[in-house]
C-alpha cells in the first residue's frame, strides 16, 4: 500500500509482534506509518499524547477503560499518559503522529 519511498524509511524496533512501522523522526515529534500484515495485539500502556487514522482495515482500541472501533478513514486521539490497548485487524495500515519525539527507536 505504501508507496517505495516509504518503504526506504527506518523500519521501528517495536515490542509488539505483528507490529511493522517505518519511522519518520525530527525534535519536534514522530509520524510512524504502520503496516499489520497479520494483525496485532498491542497490551495496555501509556506514554505522550498522539493521533493517528486508520488507512484501510479495523483496529479495536481501548482508551481509559472505554472501547471503540476504527475503520479505514476514521481519526483517533489519544491523550498524554492515557492507558490504551488496540487489537488490530489483518492488513490494516494506520499513520500514528507522537508528540514525543523519541517516543520509537530505528532498528540499528
Amino acid at each position: 500500500m505504501y508507496p517505495e519511498w516509504v518503504k526506504n524509511l527506518p523500519q521501528i524496533d517495536t515490542p509488539f509482534p505483528g507490529a511493522f512501522g517505518r519511522l519518520m523522526s525530527s525534535a519536534h515529534g514522530q509520524v510512524v506509518l504502520w503496516e499489520f500484515a497479520n494483525g496485532a495485539t498491542v497490551p495496555p500502556h501509556r506514554h505522550g499524547p498522539q493521533m493517528g487514522i486508520v488507512l484501510s482495515g479495523r483496529t479495536v482500541m481501548t482508551i481509559e477503560g472505554e472501547t471503540r472501533e476504527w475503520l479505514a478513514g476514521e481519526f483517533f486521539s489519544i491523550g498524554d499518559q492515557e492507558e490504551h490497548s488496540a487489537i488490530v485487524d489483518p492488513g490494516t495500515y494506520i499513520i500514528e503522529i507522537f508528540e514525543e519525539p523519541d517516543r520509537h527507536k530505528a532498528n540499528d
